[in-house]
């Protein structure tokens, strides 16, 4: 088994709490290896655990600080599903050669991307891309009314937001923060009624949950038709951002539309049915891990 050398570190992992870890004494198909210290999401966290225990498979909790080393004592060659904050998994990434290890793949979570695949599908498919500290220079030429500002990266260095013709500092404040080489996307402000996260597993649609204006969970097959075919429609193309993620869409002017996609390893699931989405991407993970058998 394969996917090219990386630097290996051996390590130690603190098993999770008493009740977390399967008692069956079996050799469990999958394990989670998850960040505990999320802030506001570790209840999250917890209520996978319990799932992914439910289901058969072993969970680790790792408390984690940025800039530090992780520390594991699992093999390489089990099956290992990641999750956890964007330095984590880029620390999984860099260091260990699980499979599949994390769902995160920086490139594909680029708007320059993805954009150019999902095209009209998209809300804000009337954009132009550029360094910040161009748009910066250009403002009062490209500035036409309030304009949303993100990122390009999917790692997402600041968060999205709108910007007034009057409010250049707030451009200039971004550009000392991120860098002035920072690729942004530059769309008009557009009202959004809903906002839905969906999460994919291999190319299905397997939990779903609405979180603006309030968190609700949905059952798949009670999305909105065109929401529900809106997203079919993005699982259904050639190129996928990645065997598992999460697919965001926006209502505006009554009609659906593809907001973001995020990774399924830093992507919170609000509320989505955990259980779904445990047993699915378990499932995947064996699938891709089995792949890579001689």
């Amino acid at each position: 088994m394969s996917r090219g050398a990386k630097k290996k570190i051996w390590v130690r992992i603190p098993f999770a709490p008493v009740g977390i870890q399967n008692s069956g004494g079996g050799k469990l198909t999958t394990r989670w290896i998850m960040q505990t210290n999320l802030g506001l999401i570790e209840s999250e966290v917890y209520a996978i655990a319990d799932e992914v225990v439910k289901q058969g498979h072993i969970f680790n909790g790792v408390p984690y600080t940025p800039g530090t080393d992780i520390k594991l004592d699992v093999d390489d060659d089990e099956c290992v599903i990641c999750y956890g904050g964007i330095d984590f998994v880029r620390q999984i990434q860099r260091y260990t050669r699980f499979i599949p290890g994390v769902w995160c793949n920086f490139t594909n979570m680029k708007c320059s991307t993805y954009y150019a695949y999902f095209g009209d599908m998209l809300l804000n498919r009337n954009y132009v891309m550029m360094p910040i500290v161009e748009l910066e220079r250009r403002w009062n030429s490209v500035c036409f009314g309030r304009m949303f500002v993100r990122p390009d990266s999917g790692a997402k260095p600041f968060v999205g937001q709108i910007i007034g013709p009057k409010e250049l500092h707030k451009i200039q404040s971004l550009s000392q923060a991120v860098g002035p080489e920072t690729l942004v996307v530059i769309s008009k402000e557009k009202k959004i009624s809903e906002e839905y996260r969906l999460v994919v597993c291999d190319r299905k649609i397997v939990a779903a949950s609405r979180y603006f204006p309030e968190e609700l969970r949905i059952d798949v097959f009670d999305l909105p038709r065109p929401l529900f075919c809106l997203a079919s429609s993005v699982c259904e193309i050639g190129w996928q951002p990645d065997l598992c993620y999460t697919l965001d869409i926006a209502i505006h002017d009554g009609r659906p539309y593809v907001l973001e996609v995020n990774s399924f390893s830093c992507s919170g699931f609000y509320e989505c049915d955990i259980s779904s989405i445990v047993s699915h991407a378990s499932s995947v993970a064996l699938m891709e891990y089995e792949s890579y058998k001689p």
